[in-house]
This record gives C-alpha cells, structure tokens and sequence, in this order.
C-alpha cells in the first residue's frame, strides 16, 4: 500500500488500519481472491482521498466554478444548435475549424490565472 504524500493544503489524517490479508494461494481462485482484497483496499484508499480533498475550501470552490463554467458553454452550444438546426434562424456561420483552438487558449488562460489567484 501505497502511503499519502503529505500537503500542507489538506488537513492532515489518520491511515486507516487495513485488514491483513490470508496467504495467497497459487491457483486461479487464490489469486482472484488476493485481487479482491487489494481492490478493496485500492477503493479505501480512493474513499478516504476523496474525504480528505472534499473537506478543503479551495477544491470545492474550484468544483462550483468548473460546473458552472462547463454548464454555461453546454447551454450557449444547445441553444446556438437550436436556433440554427430547429428554428432555421439566420445565425452568422460559424468556422468551428477556426474556433476550437481560441476556445483551448482561453480555457489554458483560464486555468493559469486561476492557479496565480490561488498563490495568491
């Protein structure tokens, strides 16, 4: 197993005692077996990381304005597609060849002026 990599950014936790695990056994089942048990390990693990990063402020807030970013570019797609597609409205064409690569430099903007605010 595998320990956590202290941050000072998250409040620091108790490991949680994982139960031993029998010998393994050297046939099919014995392995199937040990896989499991380190699977359910695996998810414990996963388990307590996703408690421990819930409980930061930061990480929260970062989870509010992603989805709601995310939600708003989804929304002003669908209704552009509407409009054109279902309501035949004559919308100035769009090169989408030409927009996709503004849009990745301004999520990249994005994401860096986020970090600098959050050095901050």
């Amino acid at each position: 197993m595998t320990t956590p990599i202290e941050r000072p950014d998250l409040p620091p936790t108790q490991p949680e005692a994982a139960p031993a695990a029998p010998a393994p056994r050297l046939d099919f089942e014995g392995r199937a077996e040990a896989l499991g048990h380190r699977a359910e390990g695996l998810g414990r693990e996963a388990e307590a990381a996703v408690a421990r990063l819930g409980q930061n402020p930061a990480v929260r807030e970062t989870f509010d304005f992603a989805g709601r970013l995310w939600g708003l570019v989804l929304l002003a797609f669908g209704i552009w597609f509407f409009a054109d597609v279902t309501l035949r409205l004559d919308l100035p064409a769009v090169a989408w060849d030409d927009l996709w690569p503004v849009a990745l430099i301004l999520l990249g903007g994005l994401i860096v002026a986020r970090g600098i605010a959050r050095r901050a």
